[in-house]
């Protein structure tokens, strides 16, 4: 039988907290030049990748909405024999396979080109101030 007021467990050895409560933090030191440097730095890579990502994310699904579209606005006109058995809309559909990929191949070129020379810019500046390597473990 256990009473309320009975503690089962033994008092914690270490009851201090692990951080200095009354330290200044990291983030509330002032900026120094560096830090405002590299601070530009990630916001041109943050604009960068999101000017990529905008770009082949609207090539491929935009090229996918006008096919579900004409598909179902105009069936008539998606049924139509281009040559033989062929119709528009078997031609449409292999060509949304086409800019779908090449949006994939032009968005890895394109990163390649201009997101990773300032990811590894902003890397290299980050660094020395933090002590890493860069390096994902």
């Amino acid at each position: 039988m256990t009473f309320a007021d009975e503690n089962r467990y033994p008092p914690p050895e270490h009851s201090a907290p692990w951080y200095e409560p009354y330290a200044q933090a990291p983030w509330d030191e002032p900026y120094a030049p560096e830090t405002r440097r590299h601070g530009a730095d990630l916001a041109a890579l943050r604009s960068a990748y999101r000017l990529l990502r905008r770009i082949s994310t609207l090539a491929a699904l935009g090229s996918f909405v006008v096919y579900v579209v004409l598909s179902c606005g105009a069936p008539g006109l998606m049924g139509a024999r281009i040559a033989g058995e062929l119709s528009l809309g078997m031609a449409l559909g292999v060509l949304q396979l086409i800019v779908t990929f090449a949006a994939v191949f032009w968005y890895g070129r394109s990163a390649q080109r201009s997101v990773d020379p300032l990811a590894r810019a902003v890397r290299e500046q980050a660094a020395p101030a933090n002590g890493h390597t860069g390096v994902a473990r």
